[in-house]
């Protein structure tokens, strides 16, 4: 094993498409990180309702205590709404665009208090398995030189990591993508074990700067200048950051060491 940098930051998000928040340990199983997206919302027509349809809830987050069984909504320091969680009806089948999920309907206050903020009828499920709201790999990284490529915001302020939604920042040295070389091999990070599985193509999501929605940087066409082009099992794509599988379950801790499989 090839020791090559240290964890810089952890993040996860409770509900799809709302907040991501920094935190400083996760546990990670082989389904994901336990309490990452197991929420999401969707429409009238039972579709996923996020970030690519609409960024107003990058501005709230949510949390969810198991023990309490209390799930909250807020924006900054303000609760807006809270109540238990009581999972309503079987297990249904919601679309994703490409795939379905399955989850159960969660009637509470936050059904009226989303659907106001976002001027449209919306509704909270629950995932019927943990991580099941993730996206193709459980767990998605990000190295530090690699944000650092794209500059600054128009407004001179470094780019916000939260603008991506990965799991791990990793700070691996000063050399842009050089997670995207991993691709196959496996990293300890704490005690959990991870395999690359290659990019991750972006789509118009990273336009919004989480915390005000200014869309000035245009991501995308950055990301293109910095890495030119990306082919992908996707065919060509703008790729930034890297999905990963779990091979072993594990805490990882902000400051934990990563070891690379040599």
């Amino acid at each position: 094993m090839e020791t090559v940098g240290t964890v810089a930051q952890l993040h996860t998000a409770v509900t799809k498409g709302f907040a991501l928040r920094e935190t400083q340990s996760i546990q990670v199983t082989p389904s994901g990180i336990v309490g990452n997206r197991d929420f999401f919302l969707v429409d009238v027509d039972e579709h996923l309702y996020s970030v690519p349809r609409d960024p107003i809830f990058l501005g709230y987050w949510t949390s969810y205590d198991p023990l309490l069984n209390l799930f909250q909504v807020g924006r900054g320091a303000a609760i807006e709404c809270a109540d238990q969680v009581r999972a309503a009806g079987p297990v249904r089948r919601f679309r994703f665009d490409e795939r379905t999920v399955d989850g159960r309907w969660v009637p509470g206050p936050w059904d009226a208090f989303i659907s106001d903020v976002a001027g449209r009828n919306l509704r909270l499920v629950r995932c019927a398995r943990p991580g099941g709201g993730g996206d193709i790999h459980p767990v998605t990284i990000l190295s530090t030189a690699s944000l650092a490529s794209l500059g600054t915001e128009a407004d001179g302020q470094p780019v916000d990591v939260r603008r991506f939604r990965l799991n791990l920042t990793l700070d691996v040295g000063t050399t842009p993508f050089r997670e995207d070389t991993w691709t196959g091999r496996s990293i300890t990070v704490g005690n959990c074990v991870l395999r690359l599985r290659g990019g991750i193509p972006r789509c118009v999501a990273v336009e919004n700067r989480p915390h005000d929605g200014d869309r000035a940087l245009q991501v995308q066409r950055r990301i293109r200048e910095v890495r030119g082009a990306t082919p992908s099992r996707w065919g060509p794509s703008v790729l930034f950051g890297a999905y990963a599988d779990v091979v072993l379950s594990g805490r990882v801790k902000v400051g934990d060491p990563v070891q690379l499989a040599t």
